[in-house]
């Protein structure tokens, strides 16, 4: 698992945290994403990937990366192979068809959110927590669905230094044979 120091969702400028938001499904948010296509079903090196960012908070947070390696892939292997993954993704042009599927998916989960008032009374109630206000909260929508790939680039790029990350391995203790 690695985190990267991220900038948090700012009231009134919030682009480059959506860019982050839609970067993280595209990385490793399911399925389709880049990185189990590039890691689980190309290169069978792991058997899960994700990608995770939440901009919700008051001052920077992070974006998190991780790989759990396949049967006798060490964790450098793993570790290595994301980091070309990363840097594959940062050379070619993103999938507008894939970016476009996830932009539609993040609009139609928050219609459906509004159905909920437990869940839009707690929507907002973490936003205004977290310094942003009801109209950030309004426009998130229409911010997100504007997002350019350039701009999703440009993020990652930003967020992707090894200088302003950490990167820990989860290893079973010696002599557990669990």
């Amino acid at each position: 698992s690695r985190s990267y120091l991220a900038p948090e969702r700012d009231a009134g400028a919030q682009r480059e945290a959506a860019a982050l938001t839609l970067l993280a499904e595209l990385l490793g948010g399911g399925t389709t994403s880049y990185l189990t296509e590039r890691l689980q079903f190309e290169s069978q090196k792991a058997v899960y990937t994700a990608a995770f960012y939440n901009g919700e908070s008051l001052d920077d947070t992070d974006f998190t990366v991780l790989v759990v390696p396949a049967d006798g892939v060490t964790l450098p292997e793993a570790e290595a192979a994301m980091d070309e993954a990363i840097e594959s993704f940062l050379a070619k042009p993103i999938d507008t068809d894939a970016l476009a599927r996830i932009k539609m998916q993040i609009r139609a989960s928050q219609i459906y959110a509004r159905d909920d008032v437990g869940n839009l009374a707690n929507v907002y109630g973490s936003a205004l927590a977290s310094g942003l206000t009801v109209q950030d909260v309004q426009d998130w929508p229409d911010v997100l669905g504007s997002i350019t790939p350039d701009e999703i680039i440009a993020a990652a790029k930003s967020v992707f230094n090894l200088d302003h990350s950490v990167t820990g391995y989860l290893m079973k203790e010696k002599g557990d044979a669990s």
